[in-house]
């Protein structure tokens, strides 16, 4: 599944009612929280009034991947404004406040980020196809001694670079 969010021309297909992919990748992420009425009836049916033992998913290499997979869903427009829609923030918002994983709380930021953010200038609504100039990426790059000392992922530099 979490391939199929790499390809854009797909994100259509995978939230549309056909396949609803968007409640298979939340539900492990929901916890028991309590929403407003309102709140919880934007919500996708499957986490509306989920039951006060509901656990989020043990593993945070899973649960970092399924964040992930939810971020590459919200490259383009559209699928911004559908996880907007469906209240994806509030099941990331509450994952954050409860992650103790410093990766998964690192891709539940950026999530948030792009969520809550206002929408990219005409010409760049696919963040996707944004090109980063090579300064920035490396004025972003974290020096060795960094990395080893907060355990970031090395694999965000690349992405960054691979985007280009």
């Amino acid at each position: 599944v979490r391939n199929l969010c790499f390809e854009v021309g797909y994100h259509s297909w995978l939230l549309s009612p056909a396949v609803d992919i968007l409640p298979a990748l939340l539900l492990p992420l929901a916890g028991p929280e309590q929403f407003s009425d309102e709140e919880m009836e934007a919500l996708p049916l499957d986490l509306q009034y989920l039951p006060d033992d509901k656990e989020r998913e043990s593993d945070p290499d899973i649960r970092k991947m399924l964040v992930e997979s939810i971020m590459k869903l919200c490259c383009t427009k559209g699928g911004r404004q559908y996880m907007r829609d469906k209240q994806v923030y509030l099941i990331m918002r509450e994952l954050h406040q409860w992650e103790e994983d410093t990766g998964v709380s690192q891709a539940c930021e950026n999530v948030i980020s792009v969520l809550i953010s206002d929408e990219p200038e005409p010409g760049m609504e696919n963040l996707d196809q944004v090109k980063i100039p090579e300064d920035l990426v490396a004025k972003l790059a974290p020096s060795n001694e960094e990395t080893a000392q907060v355990g970031t992922d090395e694999n965000v530099i690349e992405d960054l670079r691979s985007e280009q």
